[in-house]
């Protein structure tokens, strides 16, 4: 038997009850991946109606002199963050924070802050913020969806809906369906015993993408509380986006009878075609190359005779040129009268040519 003295219970009780009033005292807020969320944060002091408001996250200190705070948004300047913004209700003395876009790197430990006095510290209140992940499905256009909502106990007496919008304040206008009015066009919803209400959607289209909302109001009061939130996505099928866009199948049927190789006549496309497959083999690296040597080998053989029959030509036509000069001179001189010794050098030229 354990044996507990009247020191450690009464340390024991304190520890509980500090306990429960540190939770009765930090209050939750919850929203949404991507949607919208309003902090509500009320001073009880008129005194501190005129004095700086502002939203700390984490571990913030109530030493004023801690200068080490992650204060994203504040009253009299620009929010360091422009997804959170301050307004202030100065006759309900309160201030409330809006945060959109929410993100899960958003969820964590925050304060409702007000500046005090340069020797006071400022005034603290905890909160803390739940950020619940948006469910994300896909169907195809022309087939039926259901989304499921699970609910707690305490919305049993509460209307139940489905609406669509990027953030929940949005949608409360856009409600496609509801406990209260089952089905609305392609939109029904069903209830069960298992706190556990589905909306089916059926014949889908492309139209139907976007965000919904699984949520409660209370008729007396107004109070909406949002349970759920599904990301839908319609997508053609599989099959369909994978096949080529500009494929067109014919068939063609006949009651003649199919036609030889030998009695089709030639047209002029096979002629064509078998142009094209001569002009596609001189493409082959290795015939390419044949047929470059051989046009070089024979323009250098054309290239060498040419050479050939000019020198052999041009001599010769010399020679019976000097031939003819040398004769040509020789009638002159004797028709001239001219010295023998001239005559003589003359004809001795001419033999030696």
């Amino acid at each position: 038997m354990i044996h507990i003295s009247d020191n450690k219970l009464l340390i024991f009780t304190l520890l509980i009850l500090m306990a429960v009033v540190d939770s009765e005292m930090k209050t939750i807020f919850t929203g949404h991946e991507g949607g919208r969320v309003k902090i509500q944060c009320p001073y009880s002091e008129s005194e501190y109606e005129g004095n700086q408001k502002y939203l700390c996250r984490g571990e913030c200190s109530i030493n004023p002199i801690y200068i080490n705070r992650d204060i994203p948004v504040e009253s009299g300047s620009a929010p360091k963050d422009e997804r959170f913004s301050l307004t202030e209700n100065r006759t309900a003395h309160n201030f409330t924070i809006t945060i959109t876009d929410l993100r899960t790197a958003d969820q964590g430990k925050y304060w409702c802050a007000v500046k005090t006095a340069l020797l006071k510290p400022d005034d603290y209140k905890e909160i803390y913020l739940e950020i619940k992940q948006v469910s994300r499905v896909s169907g195809e256009p022309g087939k039926h969806l259901s989304i499921t909502c699970s609910y707690t106990g305490d919305l049993k007496d509460h209307l139940r809906f489905l609406c669509k919008g990027s953030d929940p304040s949005d949608c409360k206008n856009i409600i496609k369906v509801s406990s209260e009015i089952n089905t609305n066009g392609r939109f029904s919803l069903t209830d069960d015993s298992e706190r556990v209400f589905t909306v089916n959607i059926s014949n889908l289209t492309e139209e139907d993408s976007g965000i919904y909302w699984c949520g409660a109001v209370k008729n007396q009061t107004q109070e909406y509380t949002w349970i759920s939130a599904v990301n839908l996505e319609i997508t053609k099928a599989t099959s369909e986006r994978r096949l080529p866009k500009n494929t067109t199948t014919v068939s063609f049927h006949t009651s003649k009878p199919a036609e030889t190789a030998s009695s089709r006549p030639v047209t002029p496309s096979s002629s064509s075609s078998s142009s094209i497959s001569m002009f596609s083999s001189w493409k082959s690296p290795l015939v390419f190359a044949v047929s470059i040597t051989l046009i070089t080998s024979v323009m250098l053989i054309v290239l060498g005779l040419s050479v050939f029959v000019f020198l052999r030509w041009r001599p010769q036509k010399k020679g019976t040129d000097h031939r003819n000069a040398v004769h040509e001179m020789t009638e002159k001189l004797l028709n001239t009268e001219e010295a023998p010794g001239d005559i003589y050098t003359i004809c001795h030229y001419e033999e030696l040519i």
